[in-house]
């Protein structure tokens, strides 16, 4: 797919999606995307390779939660492999500060080069694990997180109450993204099991994807706000 095709196509989709999306977002998309599937011949970094599923299951998916969490202020993309959900939110807000937490040293170096092509500040990539951070003082970690995001892998209860609630701000936010076809009454079950301490389960929110059959799950954490 050309730069054109991809940007009118994404375009198209955000404003279905009641998304506000500028060309010059659009554009900066494609860059990461372009980026990824170069990379991809040479790094497992998705299995999804088709651009108009790209666009629907990796940009899309990361960029619908987006309506219903904090859009400015310290955030923190756990996990974050290629770039999602972080890189999108931050070209949809570019007032978050946003740290792209992956453990795997050849993804941080995809994100960091990534990075230094998007006209975009405050904008970084990190090589560790979010329950390593929480435990240091690491100078991209100075601040308290206003958003902490999890979507390709699962958190545990322990993460939740622990690792989160001491990486997070008073009032902040700790989301977690569940595929089509999970387990809600199990999930539910355990994500009321982690309100413990400082952090308090917020419930799940139902969104989907314009071609999708089955809807996807948000389940998102506040930390008190004392």
């Amino acid at each position: 797919m050309d730069q054109r095709h991809f940007s009118r196509t994404l375009l198209a989709l955000t404003e279905i999606c009641g998304i506000r999306f500028t060309e010059e977002q659009a554009l900066m998309c494609y860059e990461h995307v372009s980026l990824m599937l170069e990379w991809n011949l040479r790094c497992n970094l998705t299995r999804i390779t088709a651009p108009e599923e790209i666009i629907e299951k990796h940009l899309l998916d990361s960029l619908i939660p987006a309506r219903w969490l904090p859009q400015e202020g310290s955030a923190m993309d756990i996990g974050s492999g290629p770039g999602f959900p972080g890189i999108p939110m931050k070209i949809l807000h570019p007032k978050l500060d946003m740290l792209l937490l992956e453990s795997h040293r050849k993804k941080v170096s995809f994100l960091k080069v990534v990075i230094s092509k998007l006209p975009l500040q405050d904008l970084q990539a990190l090589q560790g694990r979010w329950e390593d951070l929480a435990d240091t003082r690491h100078p991209l970690l100075m601040q308290p997180l206003r958003l902490a995001m999890m979507r390709a892998v699962k958190p545990e209860p322990g993460h939740i109450h622990d690792a989160a609630s001491r990486l997070l701000a008073p009032g902040g936010v700790f989301v977690w993204w569940a595929g089509p076809g999970a387990d809600l009454n199990r999930l539910d079950r355990m994500c009321e099991g982690t309100e413990k301490g400082e952090m308090i389960f917020d419930g799940r929110t139902t969104y989907s994807l314009p071609s999708a059959s089955q809807p996807r799950y948000l389940f998102i954490w506040r930390k008190r706000d004392h």
